[in-house]
């Protein structure tokens, strides 16, 4: 019980639904170790020790889904793509800036653009 208070409390939900994610969270984990602990008896049944090692496949596999949506919850869900470098061919043109769209129906946001066309010097 400590163990998962301590959990919930370092990541520090910003919500209710962020809150509600992480006792989630902590019940899947403290779940995952009560079944390995279980899986640890050697003295099990071979079909025992099958079935508490897919239950906790499933639960490890459902708690790195909760990690996944609290840092979608996090982060927005909008990803970040930086282009490192870029060839543009003769006839080509290319707009190097900050390129961005307030939403998916309007056009985009060039801050400080610079066009450049494949028949300039690189």
């Amino acid at each position: 019980m400590n163990a998962a208070l301590a959990m919930i409390e370092a990541a520090a939900p910003k919500d209710e639904i962020e809150a509600a994610l992480v006792v989630q969270m902590a019940a899947t984990h403290a779940a995952i170790m009560a079944v390995l602990t279980r899986l640890d008896a050697a003295l099990a049944p071979e079909r025992h020790v099958a079935a508490f090692g897919s239950t906790a496949a499933r639960l490890m596999r459902a708690y790195a889904t909760q990690v996944e949506v609290l840092r979608r919850l996090r982060t927005g869900g909008q990803q970040f793509v930086r282009v490192e470098h870029v060839h543009v061919n003769d006839g080509g043109q290319a707009v190097i800036g900050n390129v961005g769209t307030p939403n998916h129906n309007s056009e985009p946001i060039i801050a400080s653009p610079k066009t450049i066309t494949g028949s300039e010097e690189r």
